[in-house]
């Protein structure tokens, strides 16, 4: 099932909802929200959801704003770790799943939104799956070295929103972007690189 979320800023959050319930079994189902992570979208834990297809499962995948079909931030705003949380609560909150406790699977960035907001919602979460979930770079970092981290972070983003958008000549096909996702994910498999593929871009309208 297609879901289209809408946000507090204005946008759409695109989502899938799988119902993988066994009806041999008398279990009761199992509540999982997956959280792809950074430049990936939701297609990337598709086939977690396929090992689990026979089990008493219903699992939520969403596309992280400005990831997959979602909608981009407004000019300017940041993709950080406090508008990701946001949109995340938006998203339990709209699968009303009446305050039953859920699994959150997360990977690399997912999995550190997952972890944060099961610190947050403790009472919410049953337990999280964080799949290669690495620490803050500003939990390894000096104090100093962590705001001169900042500051440049800062200035690089005024920057980019200072020039004119990047306009493409060439048609960017389907082939194009297949090497492009593989040529920023050393040792990714071709099946995993067309499965992020097929999200990440859409024909133009007329086309």
């Amino acid at each position: 099932m297609k879901l289209s979320i809408p946000t507090v800023w204005g946008g759409q959050l695109s989502a899938k909802l799988f119902k993988t319930n066994d009806s041999s079994s008398n279990c009761l189902t199992t509540k999982i929200i997956g959280v792809h992570g950074w430049l990936d979208n939701l297609n990337s834990l598709l086939p977690l959801v396929e090992k689990l297809k026979k089990q008493n499962y219903e699992i939520c995948l969403y596309d992280r704003a400005g990831h997959g079909y979602s909608s981009h931030l407004p000019k300017a705003i940041e993709y950080d770790i406090g508008n990701n949380m946001r949109d995340l609560r938006t998203v339990v909150q709209n699968l009303g799943w009446s305050g039953e406790k859920f699994i959150f699977i997360g990977h690399s960035y997912g999995a550190i939104l997952a972890l944060t907001y099961a610190a947050i919602y403790r009472d919410e979460v049953q337990c999280v799956v964080a799949i290669d979930a690495l620490p803050s770079i500003t939990l390894r970092s000096t104090e100093d070295s962590n705001w001169a981290s900042v500051s440049k972070r800062i200035d690089q983003n005024i920057e980019y929103y200072n020039h004119p958008p990047k306009v493409y000549d060439t048609q960017l096909t389907f082939d194009k972007a297949f090497q492009v996702v593989k040529s920023m994910r050393l040792g990714i498999s071709d099946e995993a690189a067309k499965l992020l593929t097929e999200r990440s871009i859409k024909t133009d309208a007329g086309e």
